[in-house]
Order: structure tokens, then C-alpha cells, then sequence
């Protein structure tokens, strides 16, 4: 997969026209159980509607018995108010577990060309350190749907999802599919963002002794955490208080399946941008009931420019 990446970014660069926009960047994340995250990401504009994103993440902690890699692809179009994109991504095998991912989003802006690149406020083109644009207002609004497949070897001991384990006859294979609704309002310096993400799967999980999947990304959590989720929300508001520096604060709430204690995910940071390199750093607080509080801080740059 990470060889199938390659060729396809580099195919996509010989292709770029001359007035195309690069941007990459790389997050480091460190936290309590030795825990440690590498995010990179890099971002190709191919003319004013075509976008080509790969994304890689390294994930490893006390608690993972392995190093779990995770590769991902997205690629998105753009024509006046209306953002399509498609995306995708491959977790090798790891400690019995593996996970792929393909999904679709759609986003609507009242205010077409308010943001630059392409990155919106909210869904899955946000997390651009460069979302304002000119004009005192903007609004993004959206819906994506992804599919995510979970296939563990491994099976709980008992009746907790984070308990001992031990192998399986037959590996357990299950499809969860992640419906979301999100938007993003711009007026004046602040920027307010929401989603809110609801879970379906293919089988019923009670009874399966299932452990909590190893491997989970939510939506306004830097962090990689763990489990099923049902229900999850994410509020974001972020400033720009002068004109290099952005500071944001985030909350997240999320339920699961498997009667896994609620969490909730308080995160604060900011950013500063000078002009082509950007920096930023954060900390994250992650709560769930019954289980000890976990905090991580966020480091990362990126650059942008235009080829």
C-alpha cells in the first residue's frame, strides 16, 4: 500500500500544472503508557478543482503489543460551492488485529473560495491551519459517510472489552459503518465547528467477546484511543487574534458499544503561521469512566507553497 502511495503522489506531481498549491506537514504526539503518535500528510492541489491527499500514521503505546502503521489516500473534487471526496486507508495486521477504511463525503460552502486550498471548517477536508479567507462571513456544511472493516484473531477472556486475551479458531470480521453531519461558521476573527458522528454495524457486538478495537480515530481527538463507538460529537472553536497566531479549544463526547464507559476529550492549543511554515502544539485531556485519565501533548509543522 505505502508503495502504491508513492507512485501515485509522485505521478501526481509530474502531472501538476505550474500554479498548483503543495502543502505537507508531520504531528508528533506523545502521552502517559509510553504512548506515541507520527501523523505526516501532504496535500496536492492539481489546478483550481482536483486534490490529491496521502496521510500516514505510526502508533504505538505500553498497552499495543506492536507498532500499528496506517495508510491513507484521499482524493477530492471542487467546483463552485460543491466539495466531493473519496478516501480510503490500510492497517496492516497487528497483534491479531487489522482495519481498512473507504469512504465519501460531501460539503456545501455559502461562501465559495473562503478557504484556501481547498480545506474547509469541518468534515473530513478540515484540519487546514488556513481556513479564513476574505469576506467577514463563511459557512461550510456537510455529510460524509464511511465504511470501516475490523478483523481481530483475538477474543476477550471474560466479559471486559479491555481485559486478556486469547486466539481465536477463526478470525472475527465485522463492518461498522459511520454516518456524520458537521459544519463550520466563520464571522469576523472566530470559527466555530461541529460534527457528530453515529456508528452502525453488520453484527451484533454483546455476546461475541469481543476486546475494544485497537485501533480508533474520532473525529476532534488528536489521539489514538480505543473501542466500538456509537455516538460521538465534537465542538471546535477556534480565533484568529492576530494575524500569525491561532489559538483553539475543542471538546468531544462519545458513547460506545460493549457497555464501555463514556469518554470525553478536552483539547487546547494553537497555531502560528509564518507565512510559509507553519507550527502548532496542543494538549489533550481524555476521560472515561472507571478507567485512568490519559493526557497527551501535540507537536507539528507544515509547509505551503505553490509549484
Amino acid at each position: 500500500m505505502s508503495r502504491r502511495l508513492a507512485i501515485l503522489a509522485a505521478a501526481a506531481v509530474l502531472a501538476a500544472p505550474a500554479y498548483a498549491g503543495f502543502s505537507a506537514g508531520i504531528d508528533q504526539s506523545v502521552g502517559d503508557h509510553s504512548y506515541q503518535t507520527t501523523h505526516a500528510n501532504a496535500s496536492l492541489d492539481l489546478g483550481d478543482s482536483w486534490t490529491i491527499a496521502p496521510n500516514y500514521t505510526r502508533y504505538k503505546a505500553d498497552y499495543t503489543n506492536g507498532i500499528y502503521n496506517d495508510y491513507g489516500l484521499r482524493v477530492a473534487y471542487e467546483s463552485g460551492p460543491l466539495a466531493l471526496g473519496v478516501a480510503g486507508s490500510v492497517l496492516p495486521r497487528v497483534d491479531g488485529y487489522q482495519q481498512g477504511t473507504v469512504g465519501g463525503d460531501l460539503t456545501f460552502s455559502l461562501t465559495p473560495g473562503g478557504t484556501t486550498h481547498g480545506h474547509k471548517m469541518a468534515g473530513p477536508d478540515s484540519g487546514s491551519d488556513q481556513t479564513f479567507g476574505a469576506g467577514l462571513a463563511a459557512v461550510d456544511l456537510g455529510v460524509s459517510a464511511n465504511e470501516i472493516m475490523h478483523s481481530d484473531q483475538l477474543q476477550t477472556v471474560g466479559q471486559d472489552p479491555f481485559g486478556p486475551t486469547t486466539s481465536r479458531a477463526k478470525a472475527f470480521d465485522l463492518g461498522q459503518t459511520d454516518l456524520a453531519a458537521f459544519a463550520g461558521v466563520k464571522f469576523l476573527i472566530t470559527e466555530l465547528s461541529a460534527t457528530v458522528t453515529k456508528s452502525y454495524y453488520d453484527k451484533v457486538l454483546d455476546g461475541q467477546n469481543l476486546r475494544a478495537a485497537p485501533f480508533l480515530n474520532i473525529t476532534g481527538i488528536s489521539a489514538i484511543e480505543q473501542g466500538f463507538p456509537d455516538l460521538s460529537y465534537t465542538l471546535r472553536l477556534k480565533w484568529k487574534s492576530i494575524p500569525v497566531v491561532q489559538p483553539y479549544i475543542a471538546y468531544t463526547h462519545t458513547t460506545y458499544e460493549l457497555s464501555e464507559p463514556n469518554s470525553n476529550a478536552f483539547e487546547a492549543g494553537g497555531t502560528v503561521g509564518l507565512q510559509m511554515l507553519s507550527v502548532k502544539g496542543g494538549y489533550v485531556h481524555y476521560e472515561q469512566t472507571g478507567l485512568p485519565n490519559r493526557d497527551y501533548i501535540v507537536l507539528g509543522a507544515s509547509l505551503n507553497f505553490s509549484l
